[in-house]
């Protein structure tokens, strides 16, 4: 039987088979954009079953209706080869028939398997982290991590591949060292440059991000639009911490939105920013009109609630006041037919956090406070990073400060100063809940403090690109 470039036996295969199948690997984990060759060698396979069923997980990573299409029809014809599959082949294909069935525990589950298994392959794991993360499942997103490189050592996607599962878990002095070290293996590794913005991000190191970022910009040029938004993305966060909120603006225009409008992945990138940059009092003119023109065939998708949640909050804020409504009922009846492991991320996080989200958009942030706070506690179930979801935390704290939930509030920024003290807009909220509550003495001290990191951050250089 025919081996990959892991030593994996790949049932049917020849020597066209297994090179298609290691390029695949490599443009997978690179994050590379060169897939259709891949897929037309799958169209044209006759007797290996792992090149259509990895057609098949391509296509539903795309989390849209096309792609779920278009993956079951890879699956059929994975199905059909099948006789000549291996064990590992055809635990692929039932994962990949589970995912497409909507049981997403199940495909996580025999994922972790293959892995345990067969840990040097590589996809297997990259898969299986994916289910974990859009479960919010960070333990399996490290055992995954942590059993891809006990056996794969020598591979620097492997150690990014950790480094974030470690950074998911808080375990952030371990998880930079890993991403560091995946980085002097293979400074181009867009993944690991991710992980390691999550551990500086996670930490407010802001200086040292914007530098680091910047210096890696000229890698991910050959990146899919995922990647290349998603890191650029990252930059800007640092920008808009260290109050150049202009600069990060500028970024959205030129390096987050545009790059394939279409993609689920470039969407919620460009949602979470504008709402981060509206949050900090920044004009955004005309550009929710932009985004959530792409978002109305969306309305019944329902694939990782975490991504539902923010088009509807971009639908909300761009005043398409129908499809919002239309998409919260979709919303109540998804969360009616959920599967027991799926009943958390639904109803009792994504049904109330969608409807606070759609009353924060028009301004009710008495009713925005008192819906998102019953989802919050539920968060990291429905998928995202830690720094992904923190954009409902920071949504929910500006309902609790405008409602006048002063107590609440405080509880939050004083946690915020103490993980994140360098952020100048944290200490500003505070001052201003300090006012209100009458603590003249430390609303002041919280403002000078402000206006010293502000001074400070004014003369830093590094501007994005």
């Amino acid at each position: 039987m025919a081996r990959d470039g892991q030593g994996l036996e790949v049932g049917g295969a020849d020597a066209k088979a297994i090179e298609a199948l290691d390029f695949l690997r490599e443009e997978w984990l690179v994050f590379g954009k060169r897939f259709q060759g891949f897929m037309e060698a799958a169209d044209r396979e006759e007797r290996c079953a792992l090149l259509p069923v990895m057609a098949a997980n391509l296509a539903l990573s795309m989390n849209s209706v096309e792609g779920r299409a278009l993956g079951a029809r890879y699956l059929a014809r994975a199905q059909v080869l099948e006789k000549e599959a291996g064990p590992r082949e055809k635990a692929w294909i039932a994962a990949t028939a589970a995912w497409l069935d909507g049981d997403t525990d199940k495909s996580l589950e025999i994922q972790e398997k293959i892995v345990t298994e067969w840990p040097r392959d590589l996809l297997a794991g990259k898969l299986g982290q994916l289910h974990a993360f859009n479960q919010g499942d960070a333990k399996a997103l490290l055992r995954i991590g942590e059993r891809l490189l006990a056996a794969n050592r020598e591979n620097h996607f492997v150690w990014g591949m950790c480094a974030f599962g470690l950074e998911e878990c808080h375990r952030l002095d371990e998880a930079e060292a890993h991403a560091r070290h995946a980085i002097e293996m293979e400074r181009k590794d867009p993944w690991s440059h991710h992980a390691l913005a999550h551990c500086l991000e996670a930490r407010g190191r802001l200086v040292e991000g914007i530098a680091f970022l910047g210096s890696m910009t000229d890698t991910w040029e050959d990146c899919n639009s995922f990647m290349y938004t998603h890191n650029w993305w990252h930059l800007a966060l640092f920008l808009i911490d260290l109050d150049r909120t202009d600069e990060a603006l500028a970024l959205f225009d030129r390096r987050v939105w545009g790059v394939w409008k279409e993609f689920c992945e470039d969407q919620i990138n460009a949602i979470s920013l504008l709402a981060r940059l509206e949050l900090r009092g920044v004009d955004v003119g005309s550009r929710w009109a932009d985004v959530a023109s792409y978002l109305k065939g969306r309305l019944h998708d329902h694939f990782v609630p975490f991504l539902d949640l923010q088009y509807l909050y971009a639908l909300a804020r761009a005043g398409e006041g129908s499809a919002v409504t239309e998409m919260l009922a979709s919303l109540e009846d998804r969360a009616e037919s959920a599967k027991p492991f799926e009943r958390e991320a639904w109803a009792d996080c994504t049904v109330p956090a969608a409807h606070g989200l759609a009353a924060h958009a028009k301004g009710d942030h008495a009713e925005a406070a008192r819906l998102l706070g019953q989802a919050m506690p539920h968060l990291a179930t429905i998928g995202g990073s830690i720094a992904q979801r923190a954009l409902f935390g920071t949504i929910y704290l500006d309902a609790l400060m405008r409602s006048g939930w002063n107590d609440a509030a405080l509880a939050i920024l004083q946690a915020d100063e103490r993980e994140r003290p360098t952020i100048p807009a944290t200490k500003r909220g505070l001052a201003a809940l300090y006012r209100k509550l009458g603590r003249t003495e430390q609303a002041m001290a919280a403002e000078y403090q402000a206006e010293q990191l502000a001074r400070q951050y004014r003369n830093v250089k590094g501007a994005a690109a």
